[in-house]
């Protein structure tokens, strides 16, 4: 019994010993997914316009941009009317083709310039915040003052986010 005895004590030893460490350590990893992502919310009414009066600074969308591109970012925008034309001019065109009435954009507040139709609106150093970038687009057009023929009239917007 006696050895018995010592051979359990020499073993609870021995485990202590080899179980007992004075640090350890741990590795963690983890990976963020590339984000480049835009998202349009038209506002109620934006495909409804009357562009029988004169109109400044209407509302007529949200625009969010989010990317985590260390690089930055682009956000184009391109007028279908304005690119088919290789116009400067947004304008809305009639469904027949043969009348227009111009009209004017902004971007977060800032008036935007087309070139034959497409401009750079945002150009990010870095990444946006984790909600997004958020901007609102308007326009203004003078259907009154203008006194367009009758008819529908419509433009598409295109915005288009890309990593730099």
């Amino acid at each position: 019994m006696k050895k018995l005895i010592i051979i359990a004590a020499v073993l609870a030893a021995l485990t202590s010993f080899v179980s007992a460490q004075t640090s350890g350590t741990l590795f963690l990893q983890g990976s963020v997914p590339e984000i480049l992502e835009i998202t349009v919310n038209a506002e109620p009414g934006s495909d409804a316009l009357d562009l029988s009066v004169d109109a400044s600074g209407v509302k007529v969308a949200t625009v969010i941009e989010r990317s985590n591109k260390r690089t930055g970012y682009t956000v184009s925008l391109e007028s279908s009317n304005a690119m088919a034309a290789g116009s400067d001019t947004p304008q809305f065109v009639d469904t027949s083709g043969t009348a227009s009435l111009n009209y004017s954009i902004s971007y977060g507040g800032s008036a935007i310039t087309l070139s034959s139709g497409s401009a750079v609106i945002s150009d990010v150093s870095t990444k946006s915040p984790g909600s997004g970038a958020v901007n609102d687009v308007t326009i203004s057009y003078n259907g009154a003052t203008d006194f367009p023929y009758e008819g529908t009239y419509s433009d598409t917007l295109t915005f288009t986010i890309a990593a730099k």
